[in-house]
């Protein structure tokens, strides 16, 4: 049988004054592991963000150089290539990186299509 918040209610009204004290700082504590674990999240989104950025803007700058190739970056850095993505995620993880950010430069231009 699942406990609703009534039944809760209702247990918290009975308790003596020293534990429903008790129950408030554990209350507490709780709303404060909650907003720091929502705190780090939003952090990590922003790092997640920089990290990509990053990545863009040195495959922009790049990416002629390593065309049709695998590549791996931790932001701007180049951390793997290889002609195998398999080779170059096996590799990153190797290094440590937990969420690799992989890449496969092609050209992306568009062919010349006319009348």
């Amino acid at each position: 049988m699942q406990t609703n918040i009534e039944q809760v209610a209702s247990m918290i009204r009975t308790l003596p004054l020293e534990d429903f004290d008790k129950l408030r700082e554990m209350i507490d504590e709780t709303e404060r592991e909650k907003r720091t674990i929502g705190e780090g999240k939003e952090a990590r989104l922003k790092y997640d963000l920089e990290r990509y950025k990053k990545a863009r803007k040195w495959i922009n700058k790049n990416g002629e150089k390593y065309m049709d190739k695998w590549v791996c970056l931790e932001g701007d850095e180049l951390v793997a290539v290889d002609d195998d993505g398999r080779t170059v995620y096996q590799t990153a993880r190797e290094k440590g990186i937990e969420a690799p950010f992989i890449h496969h430069i092609v050209d992306e231009s568009l062919p010349f299509g006319g009348w």
